[in-house]
């Protein structure tokens, strides 16, 4: 407050110089008698050395005015040029919220009508099984004379499942029929050879001894039969 007053008061200096300097002027063209008088042109000198100091000091305010001006112009600037960055760097982010939220509603599961009657015939099928045969462990189980092992049962719906053939169960329904098809031929070959085309009997009775091949061969035969069972469970189930 004090440098405003005084600024104001050099610039009222300066103007009342500049101003009697400029009547003194004008008399002294109006009266040329009196602009040859010594005693004005000394006082006319020593007004305007007088002015001189109070006209520079308000050059100089008017300049540190001017700067001062520009440079909270420029700060006014500067702070308008980051507070739109910055609403347009939060408009960014709520808009890319958005599309997050948005993929991850369209991508959120909706269950359908069939997904509903899928889930219904599961859950009654488990349940309907598990009513048959309670899922509980006793030692009498362990012998297999009561129905079905725990989580394992030998039939469902009224058709026998994989667990009947045991180990057996890994294999498919082509495996077994291979293997069928081969111990059947087997033990075909070993029966042949030891009753028709090699009789071991008589070669038993004329001192010989049994070809213990075709004896191996020919216990081929019934195994075979129940790989051909085996095969067909694993069909009916879709192995």
């Amino acid at each position: 407050m004090a440098v405003s007053m005084a600024r104001l008061s050099t610039a009222a200096t300066a103007a009342a110089a500049l101003c009697y300097a400029a009547g003194s002027a004008s008399q002294a063209f109006l009266l040329p008698a009196a602009r040859a008088s010594p005693t004005s042109l000394q006082t006319h000198h020593a007004l305007a050395a007088a002015a001189a100091p109070a006209a520079s000091a308000a050059a100089a305010s008017a300049s540190w005015g001017l700067a001062a001006a520009g440079l909270c112009l420029g700060a006014h600037v500067g702070l308008a040029v980051a507070s739109r960055s910055r609403a347009a760097r939060k408009a960014e982010g709520e808009a890319e919220v958005e599309t997050k939220v948005a993929s991850k509603e369209a991508l959120k599961y909706v269950e359908t009508p069939q997904d509903q009657r899928l889930f219904e015939l599961v859950y009654l099928q488990y349940t309907s099984e598990y009513m048959k045969g309670p899922m509980y462990w006793d030692v009498a189980k362990g012998q297999g004379g009561l129905p079905h092992y725990a989580g394992e049962p030998m039939t469902k719906n009224g058709q026998m499942t994989s667990n009947v053939i045991g180990n057996l169960k890994t294999f498919s329904s082509n495996e077994l029929a291979f293997l069928s098809m081969l111990f059947f031929g087997i033990g075909l070959y070993g029966n042949i050879q030891f009753l028709f085309i090699d009789p071991q009997w008589a070669k038993v009775d004329a001192g010989g001894f049994f070809n213990v091949s075709y004896i191996v061969e020919s216990l081929l035969l019934p195994i075979s039969f129940f790989f051909h069972i085996s095969c067909y469970i694993q069909r009916m189930n879709g192995k």
